[in-house]
């Protein structure tokens, strides 16, 4: 699988697909089609056989792929990754219908929700196999669930979004820091 941009536009959705989630809140990121439609759109999707039986496809999978970006043993990781692609109708084809070579990984005629489980756990198998398990992480800020996907090349990513719980954690610090330097009495 030639990952960039294929390969990382797949584990995108599927870090999409688990914040949908949003375990910390209790609120519901695909409450409907549309919002569905508009998260696998925003990855490359193309939407226009999106059913409501794919919505609950999706909506189900959801905890199942967060593990991946929890467990900490690579090897469980395989395991589990494994387990869930064995629950699939796979058949790798190359194709180039949009003029680059690349694979398909479901059968002819699956649906919407199965071609992207599939590509999804086809893209999480081939981060480990070569950039290693420790690129899928949960989001280092207090209070945040969100998972991420490190493509930095010295895996130094740590927060899932750099305008909110990077500059929350970095603000904070910087305070810290002031009512530290603040209290010091000047010798």
């Amino acid at each position: 699988m030639s990952f960039e941009p294929y390969g990382e536009r797949a584990v995108n959705t599927v870090v999409a697909l688990v914040n949908s989630l949003a375990p910390s809140d209790g609120t519901d990121g695909l409450p409907d089609l549309d919002a569905c439609a508009q998260l696998l759109g925003e990855h490359g999707w193309i939407v226009d056989d999106l059913t409501s039986a794919d919505l609950r496809f999706l909506r189900k999978l959801r905890p199942r792929l967060r593990f991946a970006f929890e467990v900490q043993d690579e090897r469980e990781l395989v395991t589990h990754l494994n387990r869930l692609l064995s629950e699939c109708d796979v058949l790798p084809q190359l194709t180039d219908h949009d003029g680059a070579w690349h694979f398909h990984y479901a059968r002819p005629g699956a649906t919407l929700a199965q071609r992207v489980f599939v590509t999804g756990l086809m893209a999480l198998l081939v981060v480990v196999r070569d950039r290693g398990s420790d690129r899928l992480r949960i989001c280092a800020a207090d209070g945040c669930a969100n998972v991420l996907f490190d493509t930095t090349k010295n895996h130094s990513r740590r927060f899932c979004d750099a305008r909110t719980c990077a500059n929350r954690v970095h603000t904070a610090a910087y305070r810290r820091r002031q009512r530290v330097k603040a209290d010091t009495p000047d010798r």
